[in-house]
């Protein structure tokens, strides 16, 4: 008989819940979760990383279009240049230049990534300069004797990070919508270091 007074009484099982209170749970959980993102929106945090981050997607929008399309364009007088060739071409029976160091008249020091180019520049001879509008940087040049664009060789990784950090910001704002704060915090790191790179490098 001891045996049985020792004995605890059994978990009383679990009552599922009928759908109209399961209806009522849901509700609830979606006016919390809309509650919070309104509070969220409110706070002065949100509101300064937010648009922080939109100024800084539309900067780096520029600068990936600086790259590619809106350029200014500026004429310069060669005063040095140094080539260095790939492997010898059969169908050319040449080698190809494959980068070139220019100097300019205003004393600008220009290294030039380049494919499939046989004619090296002379000095005195003009070449074109392509700039972005803002920070007056050279991104690419073009030769008198060649309809090609070739781009300065720090363009080439200020180019990827820009359109990374761009990438995997998107990437981030569909996750989340930027509704958290580890979310506005990884965007806005992303977008001010690629913003700096491009204006720094």
């Amino acid at each position: 008989m001891q045996g049985t007074k020792d004995e605890k009484p059994g978990r009383k099982p679990r009552i599922p819940l009928s759908p109209e209170e399961l209806f009522y749970v849901k509700k609830i959980k979606e006016l919390k979760e809309i509650k919070r993102v309104e509070d969220f929106k409110a706070t002065s945090f949100y509101k300064f990383f937010n648009r922080a981050n939109v100024v800084l997607a539309g900067f780096l929008s520029y600068c990936v279009l600086s790259v590619l399309v809106f350029s200014q364009w500026q004429t310069a007088a060669i005063t040095y240049v140094k080539c260095s060739y790939d492997d010898f071409d059969r169908d050319a029976q040449q080698q190809s230049i494959s980068s070139m160091e220019i100097k300019t008249a205003s004393g600008e020091f220009i290294p030039v990534k380049t494919s499939d180019l046989f004619i090296e520049p002379q000095e005195k001879q003009t070449i074109y300069i392509g700039r972005d509008f803002i920070f007056n940087k050279i991104l690419k040049v073009k030769l008198p004797y060649d309809e090609r664009t070739f781009w300065h060789i720090y363009t080439y990784p200020v180019f990827v990070i820009c359109v990374f950090a761009m990438g995997l910001g998107l990437f981030v704002y569909k996750v989340n919508k930027h509704l958290t704060v580890n979310g506005l915090l990884t965007v806005f790191g992303l977008f001010l270091l690629a913003s700096l790179y491009f204006i720094l490098v």
